[in-house]
């Protein structure tokens, strides 16, 4: 028998019946409803023993109707990732206690599913048990040209950003607004790399946003971006890793709250790239690398408003 390498917690019947088709096909799949007895919903999680290597989170659960889930469930599965699912039609969850419970993967499910959409909350538990980080080429069909960028000087910004434009060459409203989000996102993603990445061992800030400047000799940043028709995937590499997953949560709560932190430029961008994008993920490699990226579609015409998910992973 197939021992179960992903939990499933549901608030009731309901709630398992919103989540069964897009959940549909993952493996070793270990489905409970809560109802009334999380008790024994744990003690069902506690008798899988170590092979359940991820757990997921009905939004209707938690945070809001079981508020102490989340620490009760690394209790029993101390080495499981938790993932909080959502539904697009319903309240977005608050994010602050997502980062007191240092739950970093929060995933939707679209309304009115595509045929991308369907493979979306699988391929995002695929991911997750095997430990394997998103990349840019996840969110394009296979065979997408990749085009890849080194950064020499703050000066290059603009050509790079023009060198995206000039990849959604297409004609219409729907381009053009494709045109005008993947510029507003490069442009916060190198914001982000030339000035808020760049730390002093005591934290503070190399450079001042806007200055001139050159990278150092052993810095490195990378602009990458590809186009496949229908969708727009980007992403940013910078060789510091100074993003701390903690941090990162504690930027987008504070900003979803309405009250981001004073003068801190580098969270607001973060929290300004995560409405944009469809989809947005971040790999830190602490004190080596730090990748932002994300994709969003052409024919998305999503309001920033409308809730995204994310996921934040730090790699050893």
């Amino acid at each position: 028998m197939l021992k179960p390498m992903v939990a499933v917690l549901y608030r009731d019947a309901n709630d398992a019946k919103l989540w069964e088709e897009a959940l549909k096909g993952v493996p070793g799949l270990l489905p409970i409803t809560v109802e009334q007895n999380v008790t024994l919903s744990l003690a069902r999680l506690r008798r899988a023993g170590g092979s359940l290597r991820l757990v997921i989170l009905s939004a209707r659960l938690y945070p809001g109707h079981c508020p102490d889930l989340a620490a009760r469930v690394r209790a029993v599965c101390p080495g499981s990732e938790l993932l909080l699912v959502s539904s697009s039609e319903e309240p977005p969850p608050a994010l602050t206690p997502l980062l007191a419970d240092r739950v970093r993967h929060l995933a939707f499910n679209p309304p009115h599913q595509a045929r991308r959409d369907r493979e979306y909350l699988p391929e995002v538990v695929s991911r997750l048990i095997h430990r394997r980080p998103w990349e840019i080429c996840s969110c394009l069909r296979e065979g997408t040209t990749i085009h890849s960028f080194p950064l020499r000087s703050s000066e290059e910004k603009e050509a790079l950003i023009g060198a995206l434009e000039a990849l959604l060459a297409g004609e219409g409203e729907e381009y053009q607004t494709l045109r005008q989000k993947g510029a507003l996102l490069a442009d916060e993603l190198l914001e982000n790399a030339l000035y808020d990445a760049p730390r002093a061992p005591d934290g503070s800030r190399l450079f001042r946003k806007g200055e001139k400047r050159l990278l150092l000799p052993q810095e490195r940043i990378v602009l990458s971006f590809g186009f496949d028709g229908e969708t727009l995937a980007l992403e940013l590499s910078d060789s510091w890793g100074s993003l701390e997953p903690e941090v990162v949560l504690e930027h987008l709560a504070r900003n979803q709250e309405g009250d981001p932190i004073a003068g801190d430029a580098g969270g607001r961008g973060l929290f300004i790239i995560w409405r944009f994008l469809d989809h947005f993920h971040l790999n830190v490699q602490p004190g080596l690398e730090t990748v932002v990226g994300g994709h969003l579609q052409l024919s998305s015409g999503r309001d920033p408003e409308v809730p995204r998910g994310f996921h934040i992973t730090e790699l050893n």
